[in-house]
């Protein structure tokens, strides 16, 4: 009894399984080289029997989509640094652009506050931190060149240095950044 029930199931199960893989399987297929080499031959001959145009004779068409870059001037551009903290301690050395707006990013960890201080190489340098945004996207600024921040959030924070809009003209130059993790 127990081999008749054991040859039902497995002849049950032969039948009803699919044999056939369920993803296609591809074959080789056989490759003409000779074929292949005049078709590129014929398609290189035609292309050297066409006139060549110069770049003189082409005017382009006016295109309403296109879009004259020469009279735009944008005014402001944003670059992000990561500021790798060391024992506690970040230093870092940039370039900034006039109205350029440079965001530097750092991970307080488990600090309870962020001693920040920026140093322009022209102590007249119109330059100052605008803002402070902790992980949860709140932003706390303006400032001056120091600060001594209070941590609220654990995680990565960002700085946003910039010019004051109300003191003067776009500044552009080298300043350096020190972050300091303070427990």
């Amino acid at each position: 009894m127990r081999f008749l029930f054991s040859s039902l199931i497995f002849s049950f199960m032969m039948c009803s399984c699919n044999l056939e893989p369920a993803t296609p399987v591809s074959r080789p297929q056989k490759f003409d080289q000779k074929k292949y080499e005049q078709t590129l031959k014929a398609e290189r001959d035609s292309l050297a029997s066409n006139p060549r145009v110069s770049s003189d004779t082409i005017k382009p068409l006016p295109d309403s989509t296109q879009v004259s870059t020469k009279s735009m001037k944008f005014t402001e551009t944003t670059d992000t640094i990561h500021l790798k903290i060391a024992y506690g301690k970040a230093q870092i050395d940039t370039v900034k652009l006039p109205r350029q707006k440079l965001v530097f990013v750092l991970n307080s960890d488990t600090a309870k506050k962020i001693q920040l201080k920026i140093t322009p190489q022209d102590t007249l340098a119109n330059l100052r931190i605008s803002q402070i945004f902790d992980p949860k996207g709140n932003s706390d600024g303006p400032f001056g060149r120091e600060i001594v921040f209070p941590v609220t959030e654990k995680g990565e924070h960002a700085i946003i240095v910039s010019e004051s809009q109300m003191q003067g003209d776009p500044w552009g130059g080298r300043f350096s950044v020190e972050a300091k993790l303070l427990w």
